[in-house]
């Protein structure tokens, strides 16, 4: 299975990275943490916010104590993909594994070491390739971050946060496709006080985004 459920905009499905309903990606998501149908109030709209949350890939550094950081940049690691030159659907989360839980790692398929099974078998293996002759690549922004409900339970050592996502998916030489998310992280706070993600929820059930 894929680490993102996503049909593509050329019509190629078997292959997911997270959350929409219009791009590809990598495996099925895991649902732990926040309540079904939990609210947030409406924000910026998705498509024309401006990214508030800095990660790696835009040139920041990660603050492996700010649950926030962690889970913006962990989940534009894991979600991002390109099939053009990216071995499998899996490499996303191999790409996360440092800022994923034990347990919830193996719930996507990867053990200890962050080794995974080879990707070039099956529906999956055969949707990526299709993928990867299309030339799909996709881009996720986590925009902004916010608790989910708005209550801001970090000092408990457990916090839910909704992230404001944006994903460009381009394939080929077409226009790029953008889509918009509400997903929920679930993390936790280890011994040496940094953060690991230990449950997504994909679903979208707040609606707009959180707020800046």
């Amino acid at each position: 299975m894929l680490a993102v459920l996503v049909v593509l905009p050329v019509g190629l499905s078997g292959c997911g990275s997270f959350g929409q309903h219009d791009t590809p990606a990598p495996r099925p998501a895991t649902t732990t943490g926040p309540p079904p149908g939990a609210s947030q109030a409406p924000g910026p709209p998705l498509a024309t916010a401006t990214a508030s949350v800095t990660t790696p890939a835009s040139g920041g550094t990660v603050d492996r104590t700010d649950p926030a950081a962690v889970a913006a940049d962990c989940f534009t690691r894991w979600q991002s993909f390109d099939a053009r030159g990216d071995a499998g659907p899996s490499v996303g989360v191999d790409r996360a594994r440092g800022c994923l839980t034990v347990d919830f790692a193996a719930t996507l398929g990867a053990g200890s070491t962050g080794t995974q099974a080879a990707d070039g078998g099956g529906a999956d293996g055969q949707a990526w390739q299709d993928m990867r002759a299309a030339g799909v690549h996709s881009q996720v922004s986590v925009l902004a971050t916010t608790p989910l409900g708005g209550v801001d339970t970090t000092a408990t050592g457990r916090v839910v946060l909704q992230l404001n996502v944006r994903r460009t998916t381009i394939t080929g030489s077409k226009p790029p496709v953008v889509s918009v998310s509400t997903p929920a992280l679930t993390l936790l706070r280890q011994p040496d006080g940094t953060w690991l993600i230990a449950g997504a929820d994909l679903a979208s059930v707040a609606g707009d985004a959180p707020g800046r």
